[in-house]
């Protein structure tokens, strides 16, 4: 047996995790009307462990994830929340970006950017409004925006890897009475959102080189059979968190001096009873996804874990509570999960709808019948199309899939896989162990899937992470500064952050 398959299978999606990392981000500003745009999903396989039955406890329907688990822009994420959180300003209006003030170096094209979002706003309130072409000062705006009778002026801002926005609408008396009575009336509605940047976005930034010799920093770990991760913001405090499932329990975790630190923990006797046939090398998943919340409330993410030694997966809100369970294995599919039966010792198709309410799997390709390695990720190309990309290892073999049926064979994968576009550059990256016999050998590889260059796509090694205790799971962050997106993996003994 292999050690990346003894080492159990995984998968991760683009963006969450559970745990707030103290190396991973700070807590943006809370605004008024504040929207949460951003909602990264993360997914990660996991072990189940042995405990006593508890009765299944009647699961409460997930909300559905919409009609599509590919990616939406970080650019219509925001539009679209500034959009909502000012609904009940006047309909005609004059939509003006102001002259971001971001770092040239940083952001180039920084107008551009904070052009098109005021472009994207004015066209999602309809109604009358209009924008303006390109960015300019507040006191112009005013006066350009006399003829509509209302400003709303939009501030766009870069921070910890996300997009950010404000959006104030202002009222702009036509008249001169109504100019001398009040020459600059302060806002009467305003609006926040924000969402992590996407290829699209990093479209109009400075290029982000992927090191040949990432950052890594090691935590020793308060158990050793962690077999999957997922990185994110589990609890919507706007910080990444780190979620890691073990044998024995599912756990969000902090990186604090060398050490890995839990901060809430549930066992799985506490979560779901034991399968009638466990497996003696289980299966399992942990994925992020973003549920539609109630009338009136915003987006809440969830993890979904699946595990071949337990009866059912189990939706978990921030808190680690059962929302519900689920029948059958829970995958990562795009931006949501999608469920899997077992064979034999492997994993197996066809995907179908975890919640039979929700939308039909996106799986790139037919699943096979002899699968112990399984990742998807939703993302987004320069060009602001959205995409997935799923990778499966079926019969030993790895290999990449698109929508376009495009295929790409990987040499070599182990049973640890993950995906994710780590520079932002519209290009997906495999991360992946080794198909090796001893853990002494194995690592942790980077490649860059250059899926739609002339003459064909091909694999591009970035990056190679020797890891003696062997590669148990990896998740990949989303982005919480200007450089690369981070990444997280877990040994027989430690967990990583990766620059």
């Amino acid at each position: 047996m292999t050690a990346g398959r003894s080492l159990v299978r995984r998968a991760a999606i683009l963006g969450g995790a559970v745990v707030a990392l103290a190396t991973l981000g700070a807590k943006p500003p809370a605004g008024r009307g504040g929207a949460r745009a951003d909602a990264a999903p993360s997914a990660s396989a996991s072990v189940a462990p042995a405990g006593s039955a508890v009765a299944a406890q009647p699961a409460k329907s997930a909300p559905a994830e919409g009609a599509s688990k590919r990616a939406r822009t970080a650019i219509s994420r925001v539009a679209e929340a500034l959009a909502r959180g000012i609904d009940d300003s006047p309909p005609r209006a004059l939509v003006v970006a102001a002259p971001p003030a971001i770092d040239p170096a940083l952001a180039p094209r920084a107008a551009e950017l904070a052009s098109l979002l005021a472009a994207q706003l004015a066209g999602r309130r309809g109604g009358g409004s209009r924008a303006e072409a390109q960015p300019i000062a507040i006191e112009a705006a005013r006066t350009a925006a006399r003829a509509q009778g209302s400003l709303v002026y939009v501030r766009v801002d870069l921070g910890a890897g996300k997009l950010r926005a404000t959006a104030d609408v202002y009222p702009a008396p036509r008249t001169i009475w109504g100019r001398t009575r009040d020459p600059e009336p302060g806002p009467v509605a305003h609006a926040f959102a924000e969402a992590p940047i996407d290829a699209e976005v990093r479209a109009y930034l400075a290029p982000v080189a992927l090191a040949a010799a990432p950052t890594v920093t090691r935590a020793r770990n308060f158990e050793g059979d962690v077999v999957a991760l997922a990185c994110g913001d589990l609890d919507g405090d706007g910080a990444l968190e780190i979620a890691a499932v073990s044998r024995r329990r599912v756990s969000t975790v902090r990186l604090v001096g060398g050490k890995v630190v839990p901060l809430q923990s549930r066992a799985w006797g506490d979560l779901v009873g034991v399968s009638a046939a466990p497996l003696r090398e289980p299966y399992g998943f942990a994925t992020i996804t973003i549920a539609a919340g109630a009338p009136g409330e915003g987006p809440s993410p969830e993890l979904h874990v699946g595990l071949t030694d337990r009866s059912r997966s189990v939706r978990l809100d921030g808190g680690l509570r059962v929302l519900g369970q689920i029948a059958g294995i829970a995958l990562p599919d795009g931006d949501g999960t999608a469920c899997a039966r077992v064979g034999g010792l492997f994993l197996g198709g066809p995907l179908a709808p975890c919640d039979p309410a929700g939308p039909a799997p996106t799986a790139t390709a037919p699943m096979g019948r002899e699968v112990d390695a399984w990742a998807s990720a939703a993302l987004v190309s320069r060009r602001g199309d959205p995409y997935v990309i799923t990778a499966a290892r079926d019969h030993g073999a790895c290999e990449l899939r698109d929508e376009a049926g495009r295929r790409q064979g990987v040499d070599g994968a182990g049973a640890q896989l993950a995906i994710g576009d780590l520079d932002g550059d519209g290009d997906p990256e495999l991360l992946a162990s080794l198909d090796v016999a001893s853990a002494l050998d194995d690592a942790v590889v980077v490649r860059s899937w250059l899926r739609d260059r002339p003459g064909g796509g091909r694999l591009v090694e970035r990056a190679r992470l020797p890891a003696a205790a062997g590669v148990h799971a990896i998740a990949v962050c989303p982005p919480d500064g200007p450089g690369p997106a981070p990444f997280v993996v877990a040994t027989a003994d430690e967990i990583w952050v990766v620059r």
